[in-house]
């Protein structure tokens, strides 16, 4: 049993978990039986768009048990890292729940004169939010993007996520984001709350945001490949201790 060796699990979602709106096979088994052995879990995601209720709410109707202390998105790793910065006002390019976790914190939403730019994800972002956008950052407000995954699984295929939309800004400001979701380390340390890196085990579906961010922080960390899943990133610092094809390979085949 790989998960034997560990007290704390920390899960990507999209790719790992479920695609879309469809629970990948076996996972909510799996999930049940490591908390039956009294496995931590932690749920990591680089979709800015769901606030943390929104992501328990979705898990539970996917027949997922999950509480709110035990989700991380870099939506919400960005407000509290805004909030401990002392900045107080942001503009927002992104969904109505990165604005929600970002008001929770204290921060002030604003479309102009603010402190820092927040780039998320949403389908409705329109060439105007990049254009202020741009403007607020060449003004001097802080360029701050919750992640840069150019995509996200979805039954369909790829879908653009947030690194697309701050690549647009990135061009457009001729600036250098602070970024916050994985591979960075501020979502790691908060799912880690104080617990020993070697006590905890990663398992994600990239290379280059799940498997490298842990690597980095000391935690091991697994490629969960699925058949048909996201292509393989052809280049990557970060190599995966095992590599596994569904979350029940975490268990024996004779656990019940």
């Amino acid at each position: 049993m790989i998960a034997e060796q560990f007290d704390v699990i920390l899960l990507d979602l999209d790719g790992v978990v479920y695609v879309g709106d469809t629970l990948l096979p076996g996972a909510d088994w799996a999930l049940r039986r490591l908390r039956e052995r009294g496995k931590t879990l932690r749920f990591l995601t680089n979709d800015p768009r769901p606030t943390r209720d929104g992501v328990v709410a979705r898990l539970e109707r996917l027949g997922v048990e999950a509480r709110v202390q035990e989700v991380v998105t870099c939506g919400w790793a960005t407000a509290v890292s805004l909030r401990e910065a002392g900045l107080e006002s942001v503009y927002v390019v992104g969904s109505e729940g990165l604005c929600r976790e970002l008001e929770r914190a204290g921060l002030r939403l604003t479309d102009d004169g603010a402190d820092a730019v927040v780039i998320g994800c949403d389908s409705r972002v329109s060439y105007p939010h990049i254009k202020r956008a741009a403007r607020l950052i060449r003004k001097g407000a802080q360029f701050v993007a919750t992640n840069e995954d150019p995509t996200f699984p979805t039954p369909e295929g790829p879908a653009p996520a947030t690194g697309t939309i701050v690549a647009a800004v990135r061009t457009a400001a001729d600036a250098t984001p602070d970024v916050v979701g994985k591979p960075h380390p501020e979502m790691f340390e908060a799912a880690l709350n104080g617990r020993n890196p070697a006590a905890a085990l990663m398992v994600g579906d990239r290379l280059t945001t799940d498997i490298l961010g842990a690597k980095q922080m000391g935690i091991a960390a697994l490629l969960l490949r699925r058949e048909n899943g996201r292509p393989l990133e052809q280049e990557t610092a970060a190599t995966p201790d095992r590599v596994i094809s569904s979350l029940t390979d975490l268990l024996p085949e004779d656990s019940s």
